[in-house]
């Protein structure tokens, strides 16, 4: 232990500690500032910037004796709440914050950036950046947000001001409620909540794809001063199963283990070092057994079983719509590709973590990141055994999710150790144990065909899909059904035959991803209509055209769409800019670069398929402010404010006599999940509905407060359910109506084809949108910013290679500089149930992306790249 002394945001700091313990674990844990957050531990992500002197450090691989004598700054000496930087003012007035994670890191970042230059070009803010990962925003709003600042501190720009009170803001850019909090550090996510008495877990994970559990033996590891104790499955008391959409994955595993990563046992302890190190302490007797690492070799006749009591095909749909055989017999050109996908890591930037206690009731609290906290609440329950009411859980901020905090992960060891020990633990995983142990997108594999007469009208869709889900279900059936309904892409088939498959592999478990299976199909849709308007000589955009949607047409599950659609005024609106993109690619294209323009449609369905429901109430509070309550969670991608907007236009209170309150199932009603879309159109739905049943009952009334409607004997608080009218596809023909109604889009990508290399600059991507009534400008622009990033990155980088991808460094993600210019065109056009006519976004951007980018390739040099990622080698082959 080392004597360490350094000024700490203008305050001198004396520590005594390890002198090799990182800056950033001295920062946090020694001296209680958690805004300078861990994200990977390894320097990759960038989260955990500070300044040393003027120089950005990542702190997380600076031992603290380097900083002995200097100047450190974290986010909190940047600025206060009270006293905000012009930078968090910025970032928080121009949108850049979303989940809010990264942004204390990039803040700091920026700081040193106009610490230097108060005039920084794009391209420099850009390669400044390019340390820092951000999953949510696509770095766009980050850029405008430095060059507001850069403005503001030059004298450009007078005033900074958010936008946070006032009425009539539907289509506003109202600054999200959590935004400054989150750029002032000032937000406790999981991870950063201070708890007293607290105890730490650390899980065993197997070393095998496919094994017997013989023998466990931790008489060694509970010997060890510190350590509380040793969990194993028989400290479940209850189902030990998580039926969170499955029935088949523990909280810990008893007999066997599935896949590398599966959790064994857990360690219990006084800290979080003595807990890794009685997890080495612990020997499990495993027997290995024969895995099955692809759906190839589970559907094989006579194949091992990765559920001893199930077949390793699960799930089955087929979509039957007309004669699909006739339709192809009519047509007169006839294309037949196979196309794949690959497995996907989310990259949230917060570790999956939190917090559970005994209150002083008997109630287990569990505090952790999470799309659902009742679903959450009621599958701990069961799984642990306890009454629904003996189970509270509350959504601590949520640092990214995508769909990978819909699973459960720290929530039931949490339970179990909690229940155990009768004391406060906290469980937070390491970088290594996100990548290894919490869901994936899944691969796809599709094989289609289709039919078409010469005039471009299609005729007949044949769509075979597999889905590798993995060792356990999780959304799989989810998945894999809405691929397959969103198989046609958004154009009309009057014969169609759609079956697809989910199957069970000794691989990491797959659920879901922002897109939820939509993703893989419209790579493969949208790639066979060029490889078809090829065929035909005919204009991409042409036949796309030809064949859209418009209202009244029919889609391959019989539903009739009755409602406004607006996607053939999307391809008008882009006609002119691909038409100029098409002269500009050819006029820019040189013997060793060449340019190429390609396009994805996409369509969308908000909400889950049927049945679906949220509840929201409404109370008028005694200083006659309005609270809504909707147990609906917000990630970052800003349902929280969006319920805020709709909740003051409804009431036409000003937004500074509204609050909302999302995060907690014993003061909440269930929102359901933050998933597919639908918190704004199903809860917000719900917050309109619940809002106009008070109104309603003031005006009636003729009371204008809380204490009028006290002194008639009106309730104050109103309590509504949003169902929409939808209906579960048809288990042998999938006919029925998945979705109330379904949002639309062309995308365009402009790309750059190095011939040399293979290397793909992706330079521009438009997208036209009708998204129904947008309710916060600014939020749908990051939304669909930040669905072309995650898009840009399926098409071209990411993949997660089961046993091997275990850090950012291995999983390559776009950063600033691999981001084009975007441009976001949106169509106002109402949908009827929807609140003031809205529809859902946040999934949808994500969809079209990498079929308009492998578009764009093609176009451009030739290589048609059925496989994703497209990587240079794979380019260079066709080449």
């Amino acid at each position: 232990m080392h004597e360490i002394n350094f000024i700490l945001n203008g305050a001198p700091r004396r520590v005594i500690v390890d002198p090799q313990k990182s800056l950033l674990k001295v920062i946090r844990e020694d001296l209680k500032l958690t805004g300078t957050k861990e994200g990977c531990s390894a320097g990759h992500c960038g989260s955990c910037a500070v300044l040393v002197g003027s120089e950005v450090v990542l702190s997380c691989r600076v031992p603290v004796v380097k900083a002995q004598g200097k100047e450190i700054t974290t986010i909190e000496g940047i600025g206060t709440l009270k006293n905000p930087h012009p930078l968090q003012l910025a970032f928080a007035k121009a949108g850049a914050i979303q989940c809010g994670f990264c942004t204390p890191g990039m803040i700091i970042r920026a700081k040193s950036i106009l610490d230097k230059n108060l005039d920084p070009s794009r391209d420099e803010i850009k390669k400044a950046l390019q340390p820092h990962i951000c999953r949510c925003t696509g770095y766009q709003k980050i850029f405008e947000a430095i060059e507001l600042a850069a403005s503001y501190l030059r004298g450009k720009t007078k005033s900074i001001e958010l936008k946070l009170t006032g009425r009539g803001t539907i289509g506003q850019p109202v600054t999200r409620s959590d935004a400054l909090e989150k750029a002032t550090g000032t937000t406790l996510y999981a991870a950063d909540l201070p708890v007293d008495g607290c105890a730490y877990i650390k899980v065993l994970r197997s070393p095998h794809h496919h094994a017997k559990i013989i023998q466990i033996e931790k008489a060694e590891a509970e010997a060890i001063p510190g350590v509380l104790t040793v969990l194993t499955a028989e400290d479940v008391k209850g189902t030990n199963i998580l039926k969170m959409a499955g029935d088949d994955q523990p909280i810990l595993c008893g007999n066997k283990v599935r896949f590398i990563g599966d959790p064994v046992a857990a360690v219990v302890a006084t800290s979080e070092e003595i807990a890794s190190y009685a997890i080495e302490k612990i020997e499990v007797t495993y027997e290995p057994l024969e895995p099955v690492l692809t759906p190839e070799e589970a559907l094989k006749e006579g194949a091992i079983k990765v559920h001893d009591d199930r077949s390793n095909l699960f799930f089955e749909q087929p979509i039957i719509h007309g004669d699909v055989k006739k339709g192809f017999s009519e047509a007169d050109v006839v294309v037949e590709k196979t196309y794949r996908t690959q497995t996907v890591e989310h990259g949230y930037l917060e570790n999956d973590a939190g917090v559970a206690y005994i209150h002083e009731n008997g109630q287990l609290i569990i505090m952790s990141a999470s799309q659902n906290i009742h679903a959450h609440r009621k599958t701990i329950s069961e799984a642990l055994g306890l009454s629904l009411d003996k189970v509270r859980v509350i959504q601590t901020p949520t640092g990214g999710a995508f769909g990978g905090k819909l699973d459960i992960s720290v929530g039931g060891i949490l339970g179990v150790a909690a229940l155990k020990l009768k004391r406060p633990v906290k469980f937070v995983y390491t970088r290594s144990e996100t990548f290894a142990a919490t869901p994936k997108r899944h691969p796809f594999l599709m094989k289609v065909k289709v039919g078409a007469k010469k005039d471009g009208t299609l005729m007949a869709l044949d769509f075979d899909l597999t889905a590798d889900g993995g060792a356990y279900k999780s959304f799989s059936n989810s998945v894999t059904q809405r691929g397959l309904i969103h198989s046609q892409g958004p154009y009309r088939f009057p014969h169609a035959k759609v079956y697809g498959k989910a199957v069970y592999t000794n691989t990491a478990f797959k659920g879901a991803m922002r897109g939820f299976g939509v993703p893989q199909v419209a790579f493969a849709i949208e790639s066979i209509l060029d490889e078809l308007a090829l065929e035909l000589k005919m204009n991409p955009l042409a036949l796309r055209i030809k064949n859209g949607f418009v209202k009244g047409d029919t889609t391959i599950c019989g539903q009739v769409l009755d409602h406004a659609i607006g996607f053939q005024e999307c391809m008008e609106t882009l006609k002119p800019l691909y038409e100029k993109a098409l002269r500009e690619a050819k006029a820019n294209t040189t013997q060793e670069i060449k340019r190429g323009v390609g396009l994805g449609g996409v369509w969308f369905g908000p909400g889950r398929s049927a049945p679906d429901q949220s509840e929201a109430w409404a109370e008028l509070l005694p200083d006659d402010t309005l609270q809504v309550w909707i147990g609906a969670a917000d990630m970052g991608q800003g349902a929280e404010t969006t319920f805020w907007q709709i909740a003051s236009e409804t009431m036409g209170f000003p937004l500074e006599k509204v609050k909302v309150f999302t995060t907690d199932t014993e003061i909440t009603p269930d929102g359901n999940f933050s998933a597919g879309s639908r918190q704004t159109y199903v809860s917000g739905r719900a917050v309109q509905m619940a809002v106009e049943e008070l109104k309603k009952a003031m005006d009636e009334n003729g009371v204008k407060t809380y204490n009028e409607m006290k002194a008639k004997g009106l309730p104050t608080l109103y309590k509504v359910v949003n169902k929409p009218v939808t209906s579960r596809p048809d288990p042998k023909t999938g006919q029925g109506v998945p979705w109330e109604t379904y949002s639309f889009g062309i995308q365009m990508a402009e790309v750059a084809v190095e011939i040399k290399t293979g290397k793909v600059d992706v330079l521009k991507i438009t997208s036209v949108h009708d998204l129904g009534t947008v309710i916060n400008i600014q939020n749908m622009e990051g939304q669909l910013h930040g669905g072309i990033y995650m898009g840009l990155g399926y098409a071209l980088m990411e993949e997660f290679i089961y046993t091997k991808t275990d850090s950012f460094a291995k999983f390559r993600v776009p950063r600033a500089k691999d981001m084009p210019d975007m441009e976001v065109i949106t169509l106002n056009i109402p949908r009827q149930k929807g609140p003031f006519g809205a529809s859902g976004m946040a999934e949808y951007a994500d969809v079209p992306t990498a079929p308009a980018i492998a578009n764009a390739i093609f176009h451009a040099c030739g290589a048609r790249i059925r496989d994703l990622p497209i990587t240079p080698d794979k380019v260079k082959k066709f080449l």
